[in-house]
């Protein structure tokens, strides 16, 4: 039940943001002659994350709950929408031992950057033995230099296959390089 509460929070709160950042966007503004610079996160991007996977498994599984400490590889391209920042990404995390192994997958994101700092929420689809299955999460970025991101995230899915149903919650930390 926490899994739906998590998934219907996350989704909600994409919405909201994308339709408040395109209610802002079309608020009727006159656009000046000259248009500011991209924000701080606008472009491509690539990284490398560390992270920490809880993966619990109940019904047939032979391991009710396994915590392992995984890395992982991101890349992305974003672009500014208004006050908001639009991107998709791809992503590989080698759990090697949590309760669905290997993981990789696109995820669409929306963020809010304020400064060198942006908040985000991410959803989209993440693929591995057994399945493939939602996925979603929120993070924040930030800009320690033009070109680099400190980024701090926690994303989950849950699966049911083969009578057991897996959740998996990953904490991870990450340095992006960003193509400016």
């Amino acid at each position: 039940m926490k899994t739906k509460k998590i998934f219907y929070t996350v989704c909600t709160t994409t919405l909201a943001i994308i339709l408040t950042g395109l209610t802002q966007a079309h608020a009727g503004t006159a656009p000046e002659a000259v248009q500011p610079q991209g924000s701080e996160f606008s472009g491509g991007y690539v990284g490398f994350k560390l992270g920490e996977n809880r993966s619990n498994a109940s019904g047939v599984a032979a391991t009710a709950r396994h915590d392992t400490t995984f890395p992982g590889l991101v890349a992305g391209y974003a672009f500014d929408a208004g006050p908001l920042v639009l991107g998709a990404e791809v992503f590989t995390d080698f759990h090697h031992g949590s309760a669905t192994g290997k993981d990789g997958g696109l995820d669409a994101k929306v963020g809010v950057p304020v400064g060198k700092l942006m908040p985000y929420a991410r959803l989209g689809f993440t693929g591995s033995w057994p399945d493939t299955r939602l996925h979603g999460g929120l993070g924040v970025e930030y800009k320690l230099s033009s070109q680099f991101g400190l980024a701090g995230e926690w994303t989950a899915d849950t699966s049911r296959s083969s009578g057991t149903k897996r959740r998996n919650d990953s904490f991870t930390v990450g340095l992006n390089y960003h193509f400016q």
